[in-house]
């Protein structure tokens, strides 16, 4: 299935500087938002210079502060290679991996390092696979990246040749759907194939199973300074698919960003760590500009079913079977947050955050740092050190999780969006959100048994396929 690909962060060099942008996550039902126009007139700023921009990692949740996972993660085709191709790969990944690959993707892309990388020499050295008295060896290296940072890409790859003389790297930039019949289509062959691939579209390929098991490499290929947090994510795979088929590569975290002078004017001057404290923001918010302040990725579709993931996740559920404890209990705090929502979260997706120079609304929950254009918003930094950059290190030392990469994704997208829209875009009751959930993880069942078969069905309904928590 063609899923939708997390926003890859454009060109923007570290200039992710002093992003501030208060995103918090409030949810408004229409029924709430209809305000009589004639008895309000919303307060609102439109100087984007005058004011102050704020990002953090968010509240910490209900039961926990792991942060979702975007990007891409990079892995092998289980195609019929022999010792030396793999050892071909091995070095290649590995380098691609290394401490100081990664801070130069920091510089040019944007991703955030999954090591600890400090700019020194030590411990970096890249470990050894494939000796340069080998034979030369060609591979294929298939990549998503956007195609404004593919040059950057391509130059890593003339750095890792110069490297590594013997190993001869073909570049292939192209979507996730063209690599994963790519992939599949050189099953029966002996291509040396390395690919960096969207984390939920190489679901396809670690259930058919096309990937290698890097079981007995990945501790090598990864940098010595890998941050515990991911090391961990990498282990629990292999309690999650029976092995490594593919390591966290390219980071991309969602965060909360916040017009810091229009919080200011309504009498808040800390973001809130909490849920509570965001729920009675909120309610602050809502008193002094007669309107929600709170905006959600609501549109519909991929962005918002993401978007409700990290919730579920941070109340202690498995979004994937809709209605755990954790799930109805998340489900039931956004309800509550809803009637504080702005009104433009219904056409919120990915990308959006202009609104905040103008203070349509004053936070935005989780945005992924690659989409927000700081030049664009106009808005001052809230200091030097507040930076995207820095928050996403904050986050993903916190604790991180992916989504787990089934192929039917798209799927559970859908269903998961049929609930928002039931349970907030059609203002259902709260006395419903139970039963709400407990109808989608029935219909997610039954997909998966006419779709698949009863093995995975029930599997599923055990809870099987859970987040890849660290």
């Amino acid at each position: 299935m063609d899923n939708p690909q997390e926003p890859k962060p454009k060109a923007k060099k570290t200039t992710l500087i002093a992003i501030i942008a208060v995103v918090v996550v409030v949810i408004v039902i229409g029924s709430v938002l209809a305000l009589d126009p004639g008895l309000y007139t919303p307060k609102t700023t439109t100087n984007a210079a005058t004011q102050k921009i704020f990002v953090y990692s968010g509240p910490g949740g209900q039961k926990n502060s792991e942060h979702l996972l975007g990007g891409d993660v990079i892995a092998a085709a289980q195609t019929n290679t022999n010792s030396s191709q793999n050892e071909a790969m091995y070095q290649f990944m590995a380098y691609m991996m290394s401490g100081s690959v990664q801070q130069q993707y920091l510089v040019h892309t944007g991703f955030i390092p999954v090591d600890n990388y400090n700019g020194s020499s030590s411990g970096q050295a890249v470990h050894s696979f494939y000796s340069s008295s080998n034979a030369t060896i060609s591979l294929t290296y298939y990549d998503d990246i956007a195609p404004s940072d593919s040059s950057f890409v391509q130059g890593v790859i003339s750095q890792f040749e110069h490297a590594y003389p013997n190993i001869k790297v073909n570049y292939v930039n192209t979507v996730a759907t063209s690599i994963l019949s790519s992939v599949e289509s050189h099953v029966h062959t002996t291509s040396a194939i390395v690919m960096s691939i969207d984390n939920l579209d190489v679901g396809a390929l670690v259930y058919g199973h096309y990937l290698k098991n890097l079981n007995n490499t990945a501790s090598k290929i990864n940098p010595a300074t890998t941050i515990s947090s991911i090391t961990n994510l990498t282990n629990y795979e292999t309690k999650a698919f029976g092995g490594i088929f593919f390591l966290t590569e390219r980071v991309n975290i969602p965060l909360v960003w916040i017009n810091y002078s229009a919080m200011q004017k309504a009498g808040i001057n800390t973001p809130p760590t909490t849920d509570a404290q965001l729920l009675q923001d909120a309610k602050t918010m809502y008193t002094y500009y007669k309107t929600g302040m709170v905006n959600f990725q609501g549109h519909g579709g991929a962005s918002t079913a993401t978007e409700l993931y990290q919730w579920f996740v941070q109340a202690g559920g498995n979004p994937m079977v809709f209605n755990g404890t954790g799930d109805i209990q998340a489900m039931q705090f956004i309800y509550n947050l809803s009637k504080y929502f702005s009104p433009e979260y219904k056409t919120s997706y990915w990308a959006t955050y202009k609104g905040l120079a103008s203070n349509k609304y004053t936070m935005m929950d989780y945005q992924w740092p690659g989409s927000v254009n700081l030049t664009a918003l106009g808005m001052q930094p809230y200091n030097a050190s507040n930076t995207a950059s820095n928050a996403s290190a904050t986050a993903i030392k916190q604790g991180v999780f992916l989504r787990t990469p089934v192929p039917w994704i798209s799927e559970w997208q859908t269903l998961m969006d049929n609930a928002w829209t039931s349970l907030i875009v059609n203002n259902g009751n709260y006395s419903s959100i139970a039963h709400v959930l407990g109808t989608e993880n029935a219909a997610m069942y039954n997909y998966l048994l006419t779709n698949y078969n009863y093995t995975v069905a029930q599997n599923y309904e055990n809870g099987t396929y859970a987040p890849i928590v660290s």
